[in-house]
């Protein structure tokens, strides 16, 4: 996260989060804040598709023993974002064509429903409309920013997606989105250039505009189409033969000199 936006990025999401009614999980086990720091580096795209992780250098970032590794990594085998290979160990998933299909579609359905829903409901939250209005003014001065990280960005997106979700009212809906979200969440780094982030910022922004003016159809139909918007970027990317290891290094590449 970087050092200038941090405190906003920080502060969003606790506000969405205290919005949203977000409850504070318990402290999580060794295992699980371990499988959670996996997660994010795999979604963020410090480890890429295809790419062993070795538990001997988790351990030694964490000072742990390989025990509390291997039992994170059996959290992210169940969760879809590794694949255990036995004594080889584990490498961050890689999606065959057809679970694409399948996890992007159906993702597309279940945003598109909790969006018409928003924009739908009859007693919606102004303190939630006004916290994402900010959230996408957020998104938008993170998709310029030069110093800003895919990770930054992410973060920032999930925390307006809670929003939505609590204007909804559709919490099952928002917990099925989220766990198809996390099955792509490998993919996300090696799409989100820094040209595709300003792209992504605009179509947020007229989604999220067409919820606060209740604009139902509008709204089912733009979050319909950034979801398979993205499905269409990995297609043409892999038509091109650029594989998400290529394309996490040019990504890189590209922040650095945007």
């Amino acid at each position: 996260m970087t050092a200038e936006l941090a405190p906003d990025i920080r502060a969003f999401v606790a506000r969405a989060e205290t919005i949203a009614g977000v409850a504070q999980p318990p402290p999580p086990t060794l295992p699980g804040y371990i499988a959670a720091w996996i997660a994010d580096r795999i979604q963020f795209g410090d480890f890429k598709p295809g790419e062993s992780i070795r538990e001997l250098a988790v351990a030694d970032h964490f000072d742990v023993s390989r025990g509390p590794v291997r039992e994170a990594l059996r959290l992210l085998d169940r969760d879809g974002l590794v694949t255990l290979r036995g004594r080889k160990g584990a490498i961050v998933r890689k999606l065959t064509d057809d679970e694409l299909e399948a996890l992007f579609h159906i993702r597309a359905e279940l945003f598109a429903a909790q969006a018409g829903l928003a924009a739908s409901a009859s007693e919606r939250s102004a303190a939630a409309l006004a916290a994402i209005a900010d959230g996408v003014a957020l998104l938008t001065r993170l998709s310029i920013a030069k110093e800003a990280t895919v990770g930054d960005y992410i973060t920032v997106r999930r925390a307006v997606s809670v929003l939505i979700t609590s204007l909804s009212g559709a919490r099952y809906l928002g917990r099925m989105s989220a766990v198809f979200e996390r099955e792509v969440a490998v993919l996300w780094a090696s799409i989100l250039s820094p040209e595709r982030r300003r792209r992504s910022a605009a179509r947020w922004s007229a989604l999220c505009k067409a919820i606060e003016n209740a604009r139902v159809g509008e709204a089912e139909r733009l979050a319909r189409d950034l979801v398979l918007d993205s499905l269409a970027e990995i297609r043409r990317r892999g038509e091109t033969g650029e594989t998400p290891e290529a394309l996490l290094e040019k990504s890189s590449k590209a922040g650095a000199s945007d």
